[in-house]
Formats: C-alpha cells, structure tokens, sequence
C-alpha cells in the first residue's frame, strides 16, 4: 500500500525584530527532518513574511465561507494568498513565544483571518520564553479548540537561561545548555510522534 504524501507547516509565531524564534525554528527542524516518514515535506512558515490586513472588506466573517473554499473567497488578496498556503498543508507546528501571559497578536490574526482551512488539521504547541512559554500554550489551546483542531496532547516548553538576551536572535550557550540538560530534544521528538500519528489516524479516517 503506498504512502500518501503529506505536508507539514512549523510557523514561526514571532514577528519583532530582533527575534529569535528562526533560530528556535532551525534547532526544531534539524530535529524533525531526519525523522519525517517516507513522501512527507516540512516547510518552515514565518508569518512575518505573510502579513495579513487587521481590518478587512469581507462581507461575512471566515466561519461563512462557502464550501469548498474558493481561491477568491476572500476580499483581500493577502488572506486568500494565506488560505491556499494554509489549506496545502496536513498538519502544523506552532512555534510560539509567550508576551505578558499570551502569545503574539500576528498569530491570532493568522488565525482568526480564517475558519475552514484549520478545522479538523493536527496541531502542536512548541513554546518559548523565560519560564517555558506555558501560559500562552494554554492559551493557545483554547483557540485551536475554538477552531476544532486536533492537537497533540503533548507540548514542549523551551525555558530560557538566567539572562539570556530574548531579543538577540541567538539561543546563547547558558540555554542551549540547559536545554540539553534537561533532554528537550527528546520532548520535541515524542511530540512530534505524536503529531505523525493524529496526520495519520486523519488520512485513515478520510481514506
């Protein structure tokens, strides 16, 4: 029986300048890379590069979209650009940091700016900041229960070093340390599993 193709999305949450959360990104995907089965790509997708409109002339909001979902379904082009990239992938990475208790307002608005395109789609939390970015992965959640997406049990927290510089664009020594003591590649792994898994029980029940 032959293997589906399928496509992963890791989105890099963060659109400040400094950031680091592109070095999270690659760290993240040197990891799941070498472990993506037979006939599946990964794509890293930074929002920074996929701005969307804050105020927009739809007539309806997302959840009324027609189905299926046309490539002019929207009234701004950024957000039907948006929708046709969302709507190629099988599953996704949120890459997140954690801003005063929340994640960041360019994420909610990639959400928030569609409906369909997410419901039913697997999903994993992976969250950083000083203590581990676990509120605004809880908070996350909620959203993507909001949205019905199916979304790994298990997370990962990347907790930074005492000091670490957030806005230098770097994962310095005392993190990249620490997050080697305390085995956080092996967490990003079993995530990841997981995540394979919830793509794989959707293509079996579509199937």
């Amino acid at each position: 029986m032959s293997v589906s193709p399928k496509r992963i999305a890791l989105i890099v949450a963060s659109t400040r300048t400094p950031r680091v959360g592109p070095s999270i990104a690659k760290i993240a995907s040197g990891i799941i890379i070498p472990r993506l089965p037979a006939r599946w790509t990964f794509e890293v997708v930074d929002l920074m590069e996929h701005p969307l409109p804050l105020h927009t002339a739809d007539p309806i909001i997302p959840a009324g979209i027609p189905q299926p979902i046309a490539d002019t379904a929207y009234a701004d082009p950024a957000t039907n650009a948006w929708s046709a990239l969302v709507r190629s992938f099988d599953g996704f990475i949120f890459l997140t940091p954690q801003y005063n208790w929340g994640y960041p307002a360019a994420l909610k608005l990639a959400l928030d700016a569609l409906y369909y395109e997410w419901v039913g789609k697997p999903a994993l939390i992976i969250s950083y900041g000083s203590r581990g970015g676990g509120k605004a992965a809880a908070q996350l959640r909620q959203v993507f229960d909001g949205l019905h997406m199916r979304v790994c049990v298990r997370g990962v927290e990347l907790p930074f070093g005492k000091g670490h510089n957030l806005g230098g664009g770097d994962i310095e020594k005392g993190t990249d340390e620490r997050w080697r003591a305390e085995d956080r590649k092996e967490e990003v792994i079993a995530a990841w599993e997981e995540l394979v898994g919830l793509v794989n029980a959707g293509a079996t029940a579509t199937a």
